[in-house]
């Protein structure tokens, strides 16, 4: 595989982790379902994403910080962030769907009596949103990610080769001294000065065509 494509694949793998860490982190505080209160009073009240299990943000935090690594690791540090790509993935799906079943008026009567700080609150219908799905995609997508890596990831070239070979040509100019190749000095290749009016005026007086 050529190096143009090697990055390329790079370069979709951490867009599918930057994209998924986002939908992730930003679905996490919407609200997954509402209802409104009906009994003592009315309100509306809500159930967002970090209300019912701060696991998502977690590991969208962590495949944010894994698509920025992908850039600087190398061949084993790249299964590394691979690994954890997936299991952030996995693991925001997981924890996505084990509470789903969370998102009924059992839940949202829970918050409502802690916002109203009274009990036997009685809710109406509850609406629930897309918002948990959008979570589960920004997982399905680092997960993606994590398989690209750990599948692809160790043709791919990271900064520190680019630093390699920048730093082999001093390493070249020094290996060349030692071996006695001609180097060129800084008195050979600087520029000749020109003589000013002082210098001319003091060949004048010394009895030296200056123009010799």
């Amino acid at each position: 595989m050529s190096a143009k494509a090697g990055t390329r694949e790079k370069i979709a793998a951490a867009l599918l982790a930057a994209v998924g860490a986002a939908l992730v982190l930003a679905s996490d505080g919407r609200g997954w379902a509402s209802a409104a209160v009906t009994t003592p009073v009315h309100l509306s009240v809500q159930a967002t994403g970090s209300s019912l299990t701060p696991l998502p943000y977690a590991l969208g935090l962590a495949a944010l910080a894994g698509a920025i690594a992908l850039f600087a690791v190398r061949r084993i540090g790249r299964y590394l962030v691979g690994a954890v790509l997936l299991g952030a993935g996995f693991g925001t799906v997981a924890a996505v769907a084990a509470n789903l079943g969370r998102l009924d008026g059992t839940q949202l009567a829970r918050i409502a009596e802690q916002t109203l700080g009274a009990s036997a609150a009685q809710l109406g219908p509850v609406d629930n949103t897309a918002w948990p799905y959008v979570t589960i995609a920004g997982g399905v997508l680092v997960a993606l990610a994590g398989v690209l890596t750990l599948m692809r990831g160790r043709s791919w070239s990271g900064l520190s080769s680019r630093y390699e070979r920048q730093a082999a040509a001093p390493a070249a100019s020094a290996s060349s001294a030692e071996s006695g190749s001609p180097v060129p000095s800084a008195a050979s290749t600087a520029p000749t000065a020109e003589p000013t009016s002082r210098d001319l005026w003091d060949a004048l007086n010394r009895g030296t065509d200056p123009t010799a």
